[in-house]
């Protein structure tokens, strides 16, 4: 019988509490993702009742409703009905299902503008912290006047320095300005003959035809000007392209826009948001400057709650002020551009590793034993994500017990550090995360260079150290977690395998039942039976011969059906739709008939761990009810082509 869409998009539409209740729609691979005004309107039950659809999700502040291999043609159906759809890759980027607060907004703004810039900061960060540690080793080379000393400095700085620039980039791209219109007004804050005004801050006043009201401010390194006069230019902009007539609106938008924006900026933009961005870094020293006590306090609060913030997307408020902290040379330090914050949250990273080891060692099952390892390795290098909601926080108390550990370990940097330097704590040089982030605790100039470094290892030490130590002696596996390798054995006893369909892997890694995926919908088995895998490398291979039936917009979720009728769906990472495409490349195209084995799409583990996600492969047979039995055929360890589900 042909399906109606119509009636499924109506019976969905009426459940989500009308086209009034919608804020915005997009849809993935398998998923209608609504952002509703208000999620409580919303009737689950009714929503799952409708024809045609598997399944309710809620995650992400999104309502996800789970339809299956037809949620394009489901989603063109709400489109026609009113729905306000945003296309079918969009980003979801607000995160926020119902009405945001502006606290939420700003948080979320602030996440989009800096998170394109992160690569480039843990970049130079390194590039800073090889710098220090040569600089201690090799002092004659650095006050050689070598060019060489120079050009790595030059690296390394030229970042925080033009710093307005890209956030005035990035920011464009979250407001909607031409990039290229943004970042000269971003440029114009570090413009030499402007820097040479005032190089140090932090301010000065200067004449503005004939009068004394343009007060100047050294703009290098800040962030916060930028971004809201960006945001301004966005509005006059977008208002000039809608007003001005088509011949002229392409060059008198951007004079305009550029005209009025530029000195608005300096005459009112700059000197307000470069006035709040010193007063929070005055803030910060003022706390750190109740010697030995500031520095306590401050290491033991972001000890303990750091990793909390980032849970709730919290810490990209403390982000600005770190860089605020870095942009101006701080005289306790060597002269360095250092941050006192960022300086404690290395103990609260290092202490989730501790926990998730420590699980990993309680943990018998292989799989699971394997992924926590996995993870614990992500999070040396910086990458907590996985860790927490993979491991630690869902359990609750090995989250909560690495938390104790950073923040006792935090306070006693705070305490160690104001010995070592004259009372006022623990510093470092802004960027690298992870274990790079420790030579950036070296800064030459500084007479507690290296016994600042030593502090931080020490008290990571202990982190680490303690947060296992706790979690060990005190967690308890569920059963899952308990069974031993006889027991994740694969019984295939009952399948006939010479006749059976057969499915290979797509991917190389580990493979496991679906029902262990830490997606919801596909751990219920809502889009069918199926294995998962926590792929190695960066390709995803067709596992049968058939027909490519449908490469979603996204890149990530392909769908084919097999010479003998089995529909599957090849679906990369969780949530990975948010990244609208970006870190993946396709290979094939609707209707293309391919071989198993053959190259489907590739993706860049970088890119989408980097972002936050899971890289976790689900392979599903989306017609399972079709089929008397399917069975999967091997656990544990698995290679392109192998065998792994049997279907009868």
């Amino acid at each position: 019988m042909a399906k109606d869409f119509v009636k499924t998009a109506q019976g969905v539409l009426s459940s989500v509490g009308g086209k009034d209740n919608i804020k915005s729609l997009v849809h993935c691979a398998t998923r209608l993702r609504f952002t509703l005004l208000d999620q409580t309107k919303a009737d689950d039950e009714a929503v799952k009742s409708t024809a045609g659809v598997v399944s309710v999700v809620k995650a992400g502040g999104l309502y996800q409703v789970v339809i299956g291999n037809d949620v394009h043609e489901v989603f063109v159906e709400l489109e026609k009905l009113g729905a306000p759809a945003g296309g079918a890759s969009a980003s979801s980027g607000g995160g926020g299902g119902e009405k945001q607060s502006i606290g939420d907004m700003l948080i979320g703004t602030i996440s989009g503008v800096f998170t394109p810039i992160l690569p480039g900061l843990m970049g130079i960060g390194i590039i800073k912290g090889l710098l220090a540690i040569f600089s201690v080793c090799f002092p004659e080379w650095a006050a050689s006047g070598d060019m060489s000393y120079t050009i790595m400095h030059t690296a390394g700085d030229a970042l925080m320095y033009f710093f307005p620039i890209f956030v005035a980039y990035t920011a464009s791209q979250r407001f909607g300005l031409d990039p290229i219109v943004g970042m000269i007004i971003g440029a114009a804050l570090v413009y030499p003959s402007i820097v040479e005004r005032y190089p140090f801050g932090p301010w000065g006043v200067n004449e503005f035809f004939g009068v004394n009201i343009l007060v100047m401010m050294r703009y290098s390194g800040t962030v916060l000007p930028s971004i809201f006069a960006v945001y301004g230019a966005s509005k006059l902009y977008k208002q000039l392209r809608k007003t001005l007539p088509s011949a002229i609106k392409n060059f008198i938008a951007p004079f305009a826009t550029i005209l009025i924006t530029v000195p608005l900026m300096f005459l009112i933009v700059g000197p307000i948001f470069g006035a709040v961005g010193v007063g929070i870094q005055l803030g910060v020293q003022g706390i750190v400057s109740i010697k030995f006590i500031g520095p306590v306090i401050i290491g033991l609060i972001l000890g303990a709650f750091w990793q909390v913030l980032v849970i709730f997307g919290l810490h990209w408020a403390v982000i600005p002020i770190a860089i605020q902290e870095a942009s101006v040379p701080n005289a306790l330090f060597g002269g360095h551009g250092v941050t006192l914050l960022l300086a404690y949250i290395q103990v609260a990273v290092i202490a989730q590793v501790g926990a998730v080891f420590a699980m990993a060692a309680r943990i018998k099952n292989s799989e699971r034993r394997s992924a926590a390892i996995a993870a614990g390795i992500g999070g040396i290098f910086g990458i907590t994500e996985p860790i927490i909601y993979g491991f630690t926080l869902p359990k609750r108390s090995p989250f909560m017990l690495a938390c104790v550990a950073g923040a006792v370990s935090g306070g006693l940097a705070g305490l160690f550090g104001s010995f070592n330097a004259d009372g006022y704590g623990m510093a470092m040089q802004m960027g690298a995360m992870g274990v790079f982030a420790y030579p950036s605790y070296l800064l030459p100039g500084f007479a507690g260079s290296t016994m600042n470094l030593v502090i931080i290892l020490l008290m990571s030490a202990l982190s680490i150290i303690g947060a296992f130590l706790m979690v060990y002696f005190s967690y308890k596996p569920d059963a899952a977690e308990l069974k031993n390798e006889d027991a994740a054995r694969i019984d295939t006893s009952k399948v006939d395998t010479a006749k059976a369909k057969k499915i290979y892997a797509p991917v190389k890694g580990r493979v496991m039942d679906i029902k262990q995926s830490a997606d919801a919908a596909h751990q219920q088995e809502a889009l069918g039976k199926g294995v998962c895998f926590m792929p190695l490398g960066g390709k995803i291979y067709a596992p049968v011969d058939g027909v490519v039936d449908m490469v979603f917009d996204t890149k990530h979720a392909v769908n084919i059906v097999s010479n003998d009728g089995v529909e599957l769906l090849i679906h990369c990472g969780i949530d990975t739709v948010k990244l609208g495409g970006k870190g993946f490349t396709v290979h094939v195209k609707e209707g293309d008939k391919v071989n198993a084995g053959q190259l489907l799409f590739e993706y860049d583990k970088d890119i989408i761990a980097r972002a936050g996600y899971s890289l976790e492969t689900q392979l599903a047979v989306c017609n399972t009810d079709n089929y008397k039995r399917i069975t999967q055929a091997k656990a544990g360890e698995t290679a392109v082509g192998d065998i792994v589900l049997y279907i009868e």
